[in-house]
């Protein structure tokens, strides 16, 4: 059984040494720390980061360029209210890079990749059905599993920083224990077709699971 883990753990594959406040503010976004309205205020953010309140400020500017922080002149910054056309494209993006990582990794992986998801998929089957981070940092560490040898560095940052926009949209909605249990079904498929050695197959499955993810979420964002 897993406990609930910290931010730095739960994003660990997206939060590598090259990310900056930006993406820990999405992180604790994404964990459901500051929820759709909770202000942020910069002098807090700068303790919590432990940083200036100027390298606050230009993060808070540059989330709301991309629509993750609204501010206004009497009430300062504050989490946005994220909608559904945003969150479609962003899964549109995952949508194309993701087969494209898989179909490389189908030609390169090996038993201990494929015993690596297989232990990530038991973990995941022995969460507590409250543990939502729980899920979402094994998950993370699933499909970083399956594209992390990639050799377009460039790609996989595009991947990581825009999965971590998606989660931070899904903030402050809870993970049923039912989509839990298909997404578990879902992988369980990915493995399957890796140990048979249908590499089509595992990269058809993954694509079903991604439309899986985005109809669920897609439901609650609505």
């Amino acid at each position: 059984m897993m406990a609930l883990v910290d931010t730095e753990l739960a994003f660990s594959v997206l939060l590598g040494r090259e990310q900056g406040l930006v993406e820990q503010i999405l992180a604790d976004i994404a964990l459901g720390t500051f929820v759709s309205g909770n202000r942020l205020v910069t002098a807090q953010l700068a303790e919590r980061y432990g940083t200036g309140v100027n390298p606050v400020r230009e993060a808070l500017k540059q989330l709301e360029g991309e629509g993750f922080v609204t501010s206004q002149k009497n009430s300062g910054a504050r989490v946005a209210s994220f909608e559904y056309t945003s969150m479609r494209d962003l899964f549109e993006i995952l949508q194309l890079l993701e087969p494209y990582f898989m179909a490389w990794f189908v030609d390169h992986y090996s038993d201990e990749n494929v015993a690596r998801l297989d232990q990530l998929l038991q973990q995941m089957r022995g969460l507590t059905t409250n543990d939502r981070v729980g899920f979402l940092h094994l998950d993370n560490l699933f499909h970083w599993e399956m594209y992390r040898h990639h050799y377009n560095k460039s790609a996989l940052k595009i991947w990581k920083t825009k999965r971590l926009m998606l989660l931070a949209m899904h903030g402050n909605l809870a993970v049923s224990r039912t989509r839990i249990e298909h997404s578990i079904g879902e992988h369980q498929q990915i493995i399957d077709a890796l140990r048979a050695g249908k590499g089509a197959q595992s990269v058809q499955a993954l694509a079903l699971h991604l439309s899986s993810s985005e109809d669920y979420w897609s439901k609650l964002i609505r």
